[in-house]
């Protein structure tokens, strides 16, 4: 029998990526700030501020780790290269709305005040997602977190200066600092999750794994710690275990188009693809372009039905969202085969 063609359906579905980003990396980082930036007014009780005269629109839900919302006014910048930037505040219920906006990408900054950590959203509009919902859960920095009680505080200092190396992306600094922080208070939870996010991202997967499970032990109902076991777990190809762990962590966070993303690729690994498929339309539903890997495998889905015209349009928008795609060419023969079927 000849080789199986790398762009078949089987092993299309069969070929994961390396999962070596947590639910928050997958998100894409911010966009350069447009060079002739426009304030606008900030709208009223839901933040409602016009655009330019186009017809999408974003929709923001702040989602506190409390379950309360800060009493603090939180901001929110939304900046595009094509029509500056414009800033409005969430009401009362978390809600925001930025109206009349033309298609392509743009970025949301959230500030919730001095107790939460600065998120940052990439949104896309376009194609099918011309009105977009943003679930945006807020993260209390380290020092206003109650998983810090009683936590020695050089243990502390060290977690949080290993946190400080993590995002300037000196990996190896961050893993002494938080390997320190654990050494010094062993039931650190919030110090083993984030080494455990430092292994995952380096391709270091069985530490990873060992760090979330103690993060777990000290964490049992953590959803971050839930969701991250989770895909690390879907990367180890454990998917049993990944499932219970991702549908734990979205009882939570079922916002979460990343934790639906990798839901729906545990269940394709457990062979369920009317499940992965729900999970995956979620994902996008929920996503605005930020986990462009799930028109991929939906793309792959459709074409293992043999409804080549869908599994075309979802590998077109995977495209459009990653047009740098390392299979990229791969992607284009193949949506040019499936036109061809049609």
């Amino acid at each position: 029998m000849s080789p199986e063609p790398s762009h078949s359906p089987r092993r299309f579905l069969q070929t994961f990526p390396r999962l070596a980003l947590v639910a928050a990396a997958l998100l894409l980082l911010g966009l350069a700030s447009a060079t002739s930036a426009q304030t606008h007014g900030i709208g009223a009780h839901r933040g409602e501020v016009a655009g330019t005269g186009g017809s999408g629109s974003i929709r923001g839900q702040i989602i506190s780790p409390t379950g309360r919302m800060t009493q603090n006014t939180v901001r929110i910048t939304l900046e595009s290269s094509n029509s500056g930037s414009r800033t409005a505040s969430a009401g009362e219920d978390g809600v925001f709305n930025f109206n009349n906006l033309e298609p392509g990408p743009y970025t949301l900054t959230v500030d919730a005040g001095k107790d939460f950590e600065v998120q940052r959203e990439s949104v896309y509009l376009g194609g099918g997602n011309q009105n977009v919902s943003v679930p945006v859960y807020l993260r209390l920095r380290p020092e206003s977190n109650p998983a810090l009680a009683g936590v020695p505080k050089p243990a502390v200092d060290l977690f949080v200066k290993g946190l400080e190396a993590s995002r300037k992306g000196d990996a190896e600094k961050a893993v002494g600092l938080l390997e320190q922080a654990v050494a010094q208070h062993a039931q650190f939870g919030l110090a083993h999750g984030e080494l455990g996010l430092v292994h995952l991202r380096a391709g270091r997967l069985d530490k990873a794994l060992d760090s979330f499970r103690a993060a777990q032990k000290s964490l049992p109902e953590d959803s971050e710690v839930q969701l991250n076991y989770g895909v690390a777990l879907t990367q180890k190809k454990d998917f049993p275990e990944a499932e219970k762990q991702l549908r734990r962590a979205l009882k939570k966070m079922e916002k979460s188009a990343s934790g639906h993303f990798y839901l729906g690729l545990a269940l394709m690994g457990l062979k369920d693809i009317d499940g992965a498929e729900r999970e995956l339309q979620q994902a996008v539903k929920l996503g605005a372009g930020q986990v462009p890997s799930a028109h991929r495998y939906l793309g792959g889905i459709y074409w293992a039905r043999k409804e080549y015209k869908r599994a075309a349009d979802e590998l077109e928008l995977y495209l459009k969202l990653s047009p740098k795609a390392a299979d990229a060419e791969q992607i284009r023969a193949t949506v040019k085969d499936l036109r061809a079927k049609q």
